[in-house]
């Protein structure tokens, strides 16, 4: 998703309010440039920090049931047999690559998750896949919300492919931005209709297919 950015909307301190996720039923316009009208996501973290200093945002997706904080560890194995309490789990949990900054975001900020038989983690976005999300442009958000920032994303491009590395780039030293861009937008098997250019940041979703031999990624 390509990000529209609001990092002065004050977070709420209420400690009796210990996340307080913006889930009310709100209309998502068709326009392109109307998506800034989109409300922003509201989360406390002050608790979910005391109860792991690895918390470093929180991730709704439309459309989905992907509602959960986020976790950071010094590397991409940790959260993948860990729940946020960080005790063993094979449910793993949702994770930021190491990578990146959630302080300011880079260009391309990856965050994965398993992909769940019961839904749960990131169970539900192969759901992205199918028509009904598609042809429905109210989902096409992504909300994040960090310790300093809240952000609303646009989805731009989502597809299925063979396990690779090029989609989780970060550093864009061997080849231009701009052309990484392009070649992930023409991936997608749905046009969205959304403009990108080298200027913008993006967000990377990344699980496993329904089959677990492929990668489902959302940008």
């Amino acid at each position: 998703g390509i990000q529209n950015d609001n990092s002065n909307i004050p977070l709420d301190n209420d400690d009796n309010d210990k996340k307080k996720p913006n889930n009310n039923n709100v209309y998502y316009p068709n326009d392109y440039m109307d998506y800034l009208s989109v409300p922003f996501m509201e989360v406390n973290f002050n608790d979910l920090l005391k109860k792991n200093k690895d918390t470093v945002g929180w991730i709704k997706v439309e459309g989905t049931k992907v509602n959960y904080p986020v976790v950071q560890a010094d590397n991409n194995d940790y959260y993948l047999n860990r729940s946020f309490n960080k005790k063993k789990n094979a449910s793993g949990w949702v994770f930021a690559d190491y990578r990146v900054s959630f302080d300011n975001f880079g260009k391309n900020t990856i965050i994965y998750g398993h992909n769940m038989n019961n839904k749960t983690m990131f169970g539900s976005i192969p759901s992205m896949l199918n028509n009904s999300y598609l042809k429905n442009s109210n989902k096409h958000y992504i909300k994040i919300s960090t310790p300093n920032s809240n952000s609303v994303w646009k989805v731009f491009s989502i597809y299925t492919i063979k396990p690779e590395v090029y989609y989780l780039k970060t550093n864009f030293k061997s080849e231009p931005y701009d052309k990484f861009l392009n070649k992930i937008k023409k991936r997608s098997i749905y046009n969205f209709k959304t403009d990108v250019t080298s200027d913008d940041k993006i967000i990377t979703l990344s699980t496993c297919d329904n089959t677990g031999s492929k990668r489902v990624a959302v940008h």
